[in-house]
């Protein structure tokens, strides 16, 4: 009995959906980016890949890249349309009270992981709010100080405790470039993990690091016998930093960003 052949339309349609993911991957994660999206959506990298060359693809995969992303749904299917979404409902921080912001902004943590809610430090909530972290949110320069200076922090970011595998170690900075952009524009924060260094476990991550005194988050990467510290988009004001890695010294890598917040599709 002959092999039921795929319809054309059916291979066509697969083939332009994996070309799109493979599009938006690049502009956010890097032309290197594969293993760190398929982090996030707790794949192997190799299946991603597989993903990008035409593998159909779950539907709770399509929905963790969209939620990862900001990717239009409708761009995804079928190539009209903006390619991100724009968030039509942002709410305004600065005009809620103390308490309506934590109850509203904790309702919104659940409902979008991607959206971010600070508070003062005389507003953090009580233990009853247990499944919630405070990360404290310092200025880029103050990341490497062990312990952290009270007086620099500006306020505390709420984050599920779950996002953040050590919490006490982790802390979180708001980025002052577009080093990073479209991933991370600038105004993005991210929540570093100070207690993972090793360049070795970082290979192909994103790090907070501290080259010629001035503290950077880039992309690590491993090459030989040099570690590099890659901004998305390589240009003449963000270049690559590479360190040899017998010269790595103690305080260079910070460490590990391990949550990220950013407005995907804004302009």
């Amino acid at each position: 009995m002959a092999r039921k052949k795929t319809p054309k339309v059916r291979v066509n349609v697969k083939a332009s959906l994996s070309r799109r993911l493979r599009e938006i991957r690049q502009e956010l994660f890097g032309e290197h980016g594969g293993p760190e999206l398929a982090r996030r959506l707790n794949l192997p990298a190799r299946t991603w890949y597989n993903y990008e060359t035409g593998v159909t693809v779950p539907a709770e995969v399509l929905l963790g890249f969209i939620d990862q992303t900001g990717a239009n749904p409708f761009w995804l299917l079928s190539g009209e349309g903006p390619k991100y979404r724009r968030n039509q409902d942002e709410m305004v921080l600065s005009e809620l009270s103390p308490i309506e912001l934590i109850r509203r902004g904790l309702e919104k943590l659940e409902q979008e992981p991607h959206d971010v809610v600070i508070v003062a430090p005389d507003h953090l909530p009580g233990e009853a709010m247990s499944e919630f972290v405070a990360v404290s949110l310092v200025p880029l320069r103050e990341l490497s100080r062990r312990p952290i200076d009270p007086s620099t922090v500006e306020g505390y970011i709420m984050a599920y405790r779950q996002w953040l595998p050590n919490p006490q170690e982790t802390v979180g900075v708001r980025l002052e470039d577009d080093a990073m952009h479209p991933i991370l524009p600038s105004g993005s924060i991210v929540a570093v993990d100070r207690s993972v260094t090793d360049p070795q476990q970082l290979q192909g991550r994103i790090v907070a690091a501290r080259p010629e005194g001035e503290t950077v988050i880039r992309w690590l990467e491993i090459s030989g016998r040099h570690m590099i510290l890659r901004p998305n988009q390589p240009r003449r004001d963000h270049p690559l930093i590479p360190v040899e890695l017998d010269a790595v010294n103690d305080g260079l890598i910070i460490g590990q960003v391990v949550w990220s917040w950013s407005r995907f599709g804004q302009g």
